[in-house]
C-alpha cells in the first residue's frame, strides 16, 4: 500500500484489480458451494445466469431493473431508480462493441468506482497521513457487501459523485462542486444533501456569497426527476411512493431509531436461525449499530460538512421503519470508514479483528448475493 501514500493511481489500480479477482473467486466458488440456488431475482434469468454466474450474478435483484430501465425506459413500479445510472448504461449500449445492458452497467459501475477511489485518497490527503489513508481504503473494499460497488447498483457512480462534490468544494472549485452535486441527486435522493452538507463548507471557508450560488445547483438533478415523474405518473414523489413495493417492513409513515432497533432486536430472537436471511438480518442490525457510533462520533472528529452528510445517509433509510439494505446504503458514509481508518492506523489489534471479520463476511456475503439470496 505505499503507492496509495503518494497517491499512486498505478498503486491504487493494482489494488483495485486484487479486489475484483477476490469477487470472481468468491464468485464461481459459491457455484461449487451447498448453498441453494434461489432463482427469483437472478440476473438474466436461471438460463443466462447458470451459463455465466461470474458475470450475471453482478446484475441479480435492482441490477434487473435498472438493466430494464436501460434498454426500454421505466416500467410498473420502478420510479424508485433514478435516472443517471441507467442514462449512461443507454448511452454506453449504443457503442457498436458494447450493446449488452449488463457489459454496461458493470462497465459504468466499475469505471466511476475506481475514479471515486482515488478521489477519495485525494480528499482524505488534504487533512490525514498516508497511514490513515491505507486503512480506510482497506477497511471500504473490504467492508462486507463492498461487492455492490461494481455491481450493476448506483453505489459506484454515487460514491464517485459524492467524493468528488466534496473534493471539489475543499479544493474551492464550487462550480464543479454545484455540478457533482446536481449528478448525484439525479443518481440518489440522498444526493440532495450535499447541499446543506457543502452549505457547511461553505460557511467555514469564507462565505463568500459567489461561492454559494453554484451550490444551488444541486437540487437540480432531483427537480428535473420528480418533474418527470410529474408528467409520466402524475406523482412527482412517486419515487418514494413506490418503495414500499420493494421491501418487507418498510412504512410510508415516520418511524424513528429506537423503534427500528427493537423491531430487530425481536428478530433476532425469532427469526429462524437456520435460514441464510437470517445472516442479513444479523448484518443489518450490526450495520445500524455501527454507522449509528460513528455518525455521532464524525460531529466530535469531522469536519461539519462531513459529519452532516454522513447523520443524513444513515438516518434517511432507517424512518421508513427498517435496516433493509442499511449494510448497502452506509458504504456511501465515508465519513465512518474514515473513522475506522483512523481506529485501525493506530491499533494493531483492531486491525486483526475489524479487517479479518469484514473478510470473513465478505465471503459470506458475496456467497449469499451470487446464489440469489438477499443481502442489500
Amino acid at each position: 500500500m505505499e503507492g496509495v501514500n503518494s497517491v499512486s493511481f498505478s498503486r491504487l489500480f493494482k489494488i483495485f484489480v486484487l479486489w475484483q479477482a477476490a469477487i470472481l473467486v468468491v464468485t464461481i466458488a459459491a457455484q461449487y458451494s451447498s448453498l441453494p440456488l434461489r432463482e427469483t431475482y437472478l440476473g438474466s434469468g436461471t438460463q443466462g445466469y447458470v451459463e455465466k454466474p461470474w458475470l450475471y450474478s453482478r446484475q441479480n435483484f435492482d441490477g434487473m431493473h435498472y438493466t430494464y430501465i436501460a434498454r426500454r425506459s421505466y416500467g410498473y413500479s420502478q420510479q424508485a431508480f433514478f435516472p443517471l445510472y441507467p442514462t449512461i448504461m443507454r448511452k454506453l449500449m449504443t457503442l457498436p462493441f458494447l450493446n449488452n445492458a449488463v457489459t454496461a452497467g458493470i462497465l459504468v459501475s466499475t469505471a466511476f468506482f475506481l475514479a471515486g477511489l482515488y478521489l477519495f485518497v485525494k480528499l482524505i490527503r488534504l487533512d490525514y497521513s498516508s497511514d490513515v489513508v491505507k486503512w480506510t481504503i482497506l477497511a471500504l473494499l473490504l467492508f462486507p457487501v463492498s461487492f455492490f460497488f461494481t455491481s450493476i447498483y448506483t453505489e459506484g457512480l454515487f460514491f464517485f459523485l459524492t467524493v468528488a462534490a466534496f473534493y471539489s468544494a475543499r479544493t474551492r472549485h464550487w462550480l464543479l462542486a454545484g455540478i457533482f452535486g446536481a449528478l448525484a441527486s439525479y443518481t440518489r435522493f440522498i444526493g440532495i444533501f450535499l447541499l446543506p452538507a457543502l452549505f457547511f463548507e461553505w460557511w467555514q471557508q469564507g462565505r463568500r456569497f459567489k461561492h454559494f450560488l453554484p451550490l444551488l445547483l444541486i437540487p437540480l438533478g432531483l427537480g428535473i426527476y420528480m418533474i418527470y415523474l410529474n408528467r409520466t405518473t402524475g406523482d412527482p414523489l412517486a419515487f418514494f411512493h413506490v418503495q414500499v413495493n420493494f421491501a418487507q417492513l418498510r412504512s410510508e409513515k415516520l418511524i424513528l431509531l429506537y423503534q427500528v432497533f427493537w423491531r430487530y432486536v425481536k428478530m433476532l430472537f425469532t427469526v429462524n436461525r437456520a435460514d441464510p436471511l437470517y445472516l442479513t438480518i444479523v448484518l443489518e442490525f450490526v450495520s445500524g449499530i455501527v454507522f449509528l457510533v460513528t455518525t455521532v462520533y464524525s460531529f466530535i472528529k469531522h469536519r461539519l460538512s462531513y459529519s452532516v452528510f454522513n447523520f443524513l445517509a444513515y438516518l434517511t433509510p432507517t424512518l421508513t421503519g427498517s435496516f433493509t439494505s442499511l449494510p448497502r446504503y452506509v458504504l456511501l458514509c465515508f465519513p465512518s470508514f474514515l473513522l475506522i481508518g483512523e481506529l485501525l492506523s493506530r491499533s494493531p489489534l483492531a486491525r486483526k479483528i475489524v479487517l479479518g471479520t469484514f473478510a470473513l463476511a465478505f465471503i459470506i456475503f458475496l456467497s449469499l448475493f451470487a446464489r440469489g439470496y438477499w443481502v442489500g
